[in-house]
């Protein structure tokens, strides 16, 4: 068992409670303000007896737990406890995998002969981190990242659970088909109407049925469904972009065509920004003609963005003004780059529409809970969806 997931418990809840004893025992939530029109980045187990989720809009969190402690995000201070909590997990291993900045997959293999077993590292992680920071971790243990996430998803809060061999075979099958990495609400949703509603159902159903419901995931799936994960663990290295990019399959001149693309790829970054807690300075499109010149145009800002208005805005004035516009293009791209944490409602130069904040973060918060791409403006429906797309 080489696999450690550790998953911090309701952390920006937890630093607050931590940092203010006033607050412990009572329901805290992070996030946006009960009249605004944002969503809850995470609460405390106290509201979620209330019914309070994550990515809940704050309005409805309010109305089922009005008596909670609603407090703004602040990422340089869970940053900072963040990066405390890995410095004590790299004490262990090099070999670390940040999934966010609450949570990270460890590759044991080459640390049982200093620290010992698996479980003893683990509650090794756990006691530091409780009496050096204050704040409390669950930790999974198992052969491969899926099972050890799996564990962790299973003991918390503030546990620790080993998932065997014998877990393997008697327990997983009993489990629901949401606990496979990658199954949300959405195909939950699709394979129970299928009568598929254990992990055993969806070993035993017709592969034809899976297809259609999984589509290319059915492999991956199936795999877990046995136990069975290939990924490593694959240490962190700090993103420096974010973009995306979409390449057409006959040149594209039309300047409806042209901005629609621009909506299309500022919502796919500006996504991708908030989800990595991030804004950006610097914002750059690319241009490639069909004779395949590459062009690229860029502008920075003392202030950093990261919703969709004022990141199309500027990439649209960046096209009008390259020399490029009504010219056949092959590709299009976006990129978002010079990073600065995310703290809330940060002021900008470039933001002159401060609802669309509101509705970046309702749609951010419905795709998280339903699927990628569930939600997203109308204005984006009818976008050409057949165009070849990359990301950075």
């Amino acid at each position: 068992m080489d696999i450690l997931h550790c998953d911090l418990d309701a952390f920006f809840a937890s630093v607050e409670q931590r940092d203010h004893p006033e607050l412990r025992g009572k329901p805290v939530i992070v996030g946006a303000p009960p009249n605004s029109r944002g969503v809850v980045s995470t609460c405390s187990y106290e509201a979620r007896a209330f019914g309070v989720r994550s990515a809940m809009p704050s309005s409805q969190a309010y109305r089922l737990c009005p008596q909670a402690v609603f407090l703004p995000v602040d990422m340089k201070r869970y940053r900072e406890a963040s990066n405390q909590v890995f410095a004590i997990l790299a004490e262990y291993t090099p070999v670390i995998e940040a999934l966010s900045i609450d949570e990270a997959f460890l590759d044991l293999s080459g640390s049982h002969g200093i620290f010992g077993s698996s479980m003893e590292i683990g509650t090794q992680i756990r006691r530091r981190v409780k009496t050096e920071l204050g704040l409390n971790i669950s930790v999974g243990i198992g052969a491969n990242k899926f099972l050890a996430k799996l564990a962790t998803n299973l003991c918390k809060p503030d546990g620790i659970m080993e998932f065997t061999e014998d877990m393997v075979k008697n327990l997983l099958p009993t489990l629901t088909v949401d606990h496979l990495w990658g199954i949300g609400t959405v195909s939950t949703r699709r394979l129970n109407r299928s009568g598929i509603y254990t992990i055993q159902d969806l070993l035993e159903a017709p592969r034809q049925l899976l297809e259609t419901l999984l589509g290319s995931s059915t492999d991956f799936c199936l795999d877990l469904a046995r136990g069975i994960d290939y990924r490593p663990v694959t240490p962190y290295e700090e993103v420096k972009s974010i973009g995306n990019e979409i390449t057409f399959p006959e040149d594209i001149n039309e300047k409806q065509v042209i901005e629609q693309v621009l909506l299309e790829l500022a919502e796919k970054v500006a996504h991708r920004l908030r989800m990595a807690q991030r804004k950006c300075q610097t914002i750059t499109i690319k241009m490639r003609t069909p004779d395949f010149q590459t062009f690229s145009r860029s502008i920075t800002s003392p202030t950093a963005v990261d919703d969709q208005r004022t990141l199309f805005d500027t990439a649209w004035m960046l096209y009008q003004q390259s020399g490029l516009e009504g010219k056949p293009l092959r590709l299009i791209g976006l990129t978002a780059s010079r990073f600065q944490d995310r703290e809330y409602e940060q002021p900008s130069l470039f933001e002159e529409f401060s609802k669309d904040k509101g509705i970046d973060s309702l749609i951010d918060g419905l795709n998280q809970k339903y699927a990628p791409g569930a939600v997203k403006r109308a204005v984006l429906m009818h976008s050409p969806g057949h165009f070849r797309e990359g990301r950075n």
